[in-house]
């Protein structure tokens, strides 16, 4: 990946953490959380946590230099979104679990048997697929969600996502590791440059949302003052 993409890309994902954070201020809308809503908090909450426990052990047994650092990443970024997810289950009363799904706990557990250079690609592949259904679940709740404010923080992470995705994809080619093709925009240089156009139009489409709720959530407060 061209560095100076790479550079533009974690800019605007810092940009994309702070929308994110941005939710935690806006006034949650009247409408109910669905079975949907709810399931995609729990779902997120435990792709975080998982996320986190990965990029702290590829910090402390990664062998090569990228994957410490991406791994660094991903407990920054994702402690940042679960911040909005925990904020969020408060507020609609939705229980959240204290740990990974099972499955998430078994592939980490797998991915710590190894070590050197066979850690590394253990690592990417386990993270690539975990991203990659982090991100199919997400786009379930833009799609079917109900509580805009929920929806919002889906937004919101749906470009942080895709960044790691790309980073993954870029890593993996680097090792030579064989991995899915069918990412959204191409692969390599190509998707960095749809990924970029994609957090723009994310978090412009995030702009437009919190500033809807808030409108909203005041012409409420104005009829109840009525």
């Amino acid at each position: 990946m061209n560095l100076s993409i790479r550079r533009a890309l974690r800019l605007t994902v810092a940009g994309a953490l702070a929308a994110a954070g941005a939710t935690l201020a806006t006034p949650a809308l009247a409408a109910d959380t669905s079975a949907q809503d709810e399931s995609w908090l729990v779902a997120a909450h435990q792709s975080n946590l998982a996320e986190i426990a990965a990029g702290r052990d590829a910090g402390q047994n990664a062998a090569s230099d990228d994957v410490k650092a991406l791994g660094r990443r991903l407990v920054t970024d994702h402690t940042t979104l679960d911040r909005s997810v925990t904020a969020l289950a408060r507020t609609h009363d939705v229980d959240l679990p204290t740990a990974p799904n099972a499955e998430q706990r078994a592939a980490l557990a797998a991915v710590k048997q190894r070590s050197g250079e066979a850690y590394d690609a253990a690592w990417v592949r386990s993270q690539l697929d975990g991203h990659l259904k982090t991100r199919a679940a997400t786009r379930a709740e833009l799609a079917r969600g109900d509580a805009a404010d929920v929806t919002a923080a889906a937004r919101a992470a749906t470009p942080v996502v895709q960044h790691h995705i790309d980073e993954l994809r870029s890593i993996a080619d680097d090792l030579g590791l064989a991995v899915p093709t069918s990412v959204d925009g191409g692969t390599g240089g190509q998707a960095a440059v749809s990924s970029h156009r994609t957090l723009t139009v994310s978090l412009a489409a995030l702009g437009v949302a919190l500033v809807a709720g808030g409108a909203v959530a005041a012409t409420r407060r104005r009829r109840v003052t009525a």
